[in-house]
């Protein structure tokens, strides 16, 4: 007895170029909303690292490693680079003891981000093979910051040196104070840094995706997010 014989159809070329269509179109209006999200936690990843790094560093002046510690800041027009620096305690000791040395002259210059020889270790050195000092480097065409340029914020063990330098200190010569706190947003439509009110400490706009990375002089350091919904900074 003869088998019968199954009918069986495969996709014709119309049929086929069909699902092709399909797949585009529903894969194009997916991409936008896979790429914002992809760019929301990149940007919660980034102000993480940045607190991490913070803390890594205020670890190793608490431990004796270090008795002065820097977190520098460089924000370009393409890049932002964090980096952690570390001042063994002879050097310190030395410059204290000296009386001739800028560190008892110049107070404001302790924070050095000038001098290339001023740390012992610096996590952007070239050279740098020193896993307690990091670099952590961000596209500065996808997140901006609230300032562009330079900034440092130095730490010690007992917050005697606490200090900054560059954008990370305000106010006149005379009464300064040190920042304690950087932004990190979104960057949009090229707009070089983040809108931020320098009175309240909030954004002047009604945007998403704003990180605020805060510090105390005794390097204790939190991230905050901004809530349009709450109106308000939520601790992450």
């Amino acid at each position: 007895m003869r088998a019968q014989e199954k009918n069986i159809k495969g996709f014709n070329v119309l049929e086929l170029i069909a699902v092709v269509l399909i797949i585009g179109i529903i894969s194009a209006a997916a991409y936008p909303k896979f790429s914002g999200w992809k760019t929301q936690r990149e940007i919660r990843d980034a102000a993480l690292k940045i607190k991490s790094l913070m803390l890594a560093i205020n670890a190793q002046a608490q431990r004796g490693l270090y008795s002065f510690v820097q977190v520098y800041v460089n924000i370009t027009d393409t890049e932002i680079t964090i980096v952690s620096k570390g001042m063994k305690p002879d050097t310190l000791s030395t410059k204290i003891n000296n009386g001739d040395s800028a560190w008892n002259i110049d107070e404001s210059s302790r924070c050095n981000i000038v001098s290339t020889a001023y740390w012992d270790d610096d996590g952007g050195a070239a050279d740098n093979t020193v896993i307690q000092v990091q670099k952590l480097e961000f596209d500065a065409n996808k997140f901006a910051s609230n300032f562009a340029g330079e900034a440092a914020v130095c730490f010690s063990k007992d917050a005697r040196w606490f200090s900054g330098a560059g954008n990370f200190v305000s106010g006149a010569v005379g009464d300064t104070s040190v920042d304690q706190t950087m932004f990190l947003c979104i960057k949009v439509e090229d707009v070089p840094t983040c809108a931020i009110d320098e009175g309240s400490g909030e954004p002047t706009t009604v945007v998403d995706n704003v990180y605020s990375i805060d510090w105390t002089r005794f390097g204790d350091v939190t991230v905050d997010k901004w809530s349009t919904l709450l109106n308000e900074w939520v601790l992450q």
